[in-house]
């Protein structure tokens, strides 16, 4: 295996977006239109952190304006972070981390090449 440097992870992101960023480069070898998308997959996961911290604080219901138990806003967040996250991941097409057939420093479009010719 070739010694290959990861790029440094973009300012801002935290554990969770770095830890990402870090196993994705050491991995695959990405084009630019993939690094741009692995940015926001990195972004949303650290947002969903976030997100989920809040949760684990408060609760899942907060109350409302007129003392009545609602669900905690942080959730609709959540889910439609884990929507994202879901279309992101899509769309950046990494190979699933259980192949056990995946060889190492694909590109995800040649990962998505080598998947649909084996399941010809």
């Amino acid at each position: 295996m070739p010694d290959r440097r990861v790029p440094k992870a973009p300012v801002g992101l935290q554990t969770r977006g770095r830890a990402f960023w870090r196993s994705t480069w050491e991995a695959y070898e990405l084009n630019i239109d993939e690094r741009e998308l692995l940015v926001e997959v990195c972004r949303a996961l650290d947002y969903s952190e976030a997100l989920a911290a809040v949760v684990r604080r408060d609760g899942v219901t907060s109350e409302g304006s007129r003392g009545q138990l609602r669900t905690h806003p942080a959730l609709a967040e959540l889910r439609a972070v884990a929507e994202t996250l879901r279309r992101l991941l899509a769309q950046l097409g990494l190979p699933s981390p259980d192949e056990p057939t995946k060889p190492s420093l694909l590109s995800p479009l040649q990962a998505r090449g080598r998947n649909a010719a084996q399941k010809r």
